[in-house]
Protein backbone atom coordinates (compact mmCIF):
# COMPACT_ATOMS: atom_id res chain seq x y z
CA UNK A 1 0.00 0.00 0.00
CA UNK A 2 1.44 3.59 -0.70
CA UNK A 3 1.85 5.30 2.27
CA UNK A 4 2.87 9.08 2.98
CA UNK A 5 5.03 9.66 6.19
CA UNK A 6 5.36 13.31 7.80
CA UNK A 7 8.83 13.22 9.41
CA UNK A 8 9.65 16.36 11.79
CA UNK A 9 9.49 20.01 10.34
CA UNK A 10 6.88 18.86 7.95
CA UNK A 11 9.52 16.59 5.25
CA UNK A 12 6.91 14.30 3.73
CA UNK A 13 8.32 10.94 2.38
CA UNK A 14 6.98 8.47 -0.04
CA UNK A 15 6.78 4.78 1.13
CA UNK A 16 5.27 1.71 0.33
CA UNK A 17 3.76 -0.67 3.11
CA UNK A 18 5.21 -3.85 3.21
CA UNK A 19 3.46 -5.14 6.27
CA UNK A 20 1.47 -3.87 9.91
CA UNK A 21 1.09 -5.21 13.72
CA UNK A 22 -0.59 -3.29 16.33
CA UNK A 23 2.97 -2.11 17.07
CA UNK A 24 5.42 -2.21 13.96
CA UNK A 25 5.09 -1.09 10.49
CA UNK A 26 7.84 -2.28 8.38
CA UNK A 27 7.93 -0.23 4.85
CA UNK A 28 10.29 0.65 1.67
CA UNK A 29 11.11 4.25 1.27
CA UNK A 30 12.82 5.03 -2.20
CA UNK A 31 16.11 5.73 -2.39
CA UNK A 32 16.85 3.65 0.83
CA UNK A 33 18.84 0.09 0.98
CA UNK A 34 17.22 -1.28 3.70
CA UNK A 35 13.45 -1.82 5.17
CA UNK A 36 12.50 1.51 7.97
CA UNK A 37 10.28 -0.06 10.35
CA UNK A 38 7.71 1.95 13.03
CA UNK A 39 6.99 1.40 16.67
CA UNK A 40 4.47 2.04 18.49
CA UNK A 41 5.70 3.68 21.58
CA UNK A 42 3.63 5.71 24.11
CA UNK A 43 0.89 6.24 21.29
CA UNK A 44 3.56 7.62 18.75
CA UNK A 45 5.23 6.33 15.54
CA UNK A 46 8.65 6.17 16.22
CA UNK A 47 11.42 5.76 13.29
CA UNK A 48 14.35 3.97 14.33
CA UNK A 49 16.25 6.73 14.84
CA UNK A 50 13.83 8.32 17.38
CA UNK A 51 12.09 10.59 15.34
CA UNK A 52 8.50 11.03 15.80
CA UNK A 53 6.50 9.75 12.23
CA UNK A 54 2.82 10.63 10.83
CA UNK A 55 0.91 8.31 8.80
CA UNK A 56 -0.21 11.05 6.61
CA UNK A 57 -1.81 8.88 4.25
CA UNK A 58 -2.27 5.28 3.62
CA UNK A 59 -3.78 4.29 -0.25
CA UNK A 60 -4.87 0.37 -1.17
CA UNK A 61 -6.66 -0.88 -4.04
CA UNK A 62 -9.80 -1.14 -2.39
CA UNK A 63 -10.89 0.40 1.24
CA UNK A 64 -11.19 -2.96 2.47
CA UNK A 65 -7.62 -3.61 2.60
CA UNK A 66 -6.89 -0.39 4.36
CA UNK A 67 -9.62 -1.12 6.67
CA UNK A 68 -7.85 -4.34 7.18
CA UNK A 69 -4.86 -3.28 8.06
CA UNK A 70 -5.65 0.02 10.41
CA UNK A 71 -7.45 -1.79 12.03
CA UNK A 72 -5.22 -4.68 12.81
CA UNK A 73 -2.40 -1.97 13.62
CA UNK A 74 -4.93 -0.11 16.32
CA UNK A 75 -5.23 2.63 14.03
CA UNK A 76 -8.39 4.96 13.23
CA UNK A 77 -9.85 5.03 9.88
CA UNK A 78 -10.46 8.19 7.78
CA UNK A 79 -11.93 7.62 4.37
CA UNK A 80 -12.15 9.78 1.31
CA UNK A 81 -15.72 9.87 -0.47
Amino acid sequence: MYTLLIFPGGRMVDALLLSATPECLRLVIPGRAETAELRLIDGKWMAESGAVVEVGALVAGTSAQTRGVWSYAGLPLRAAS
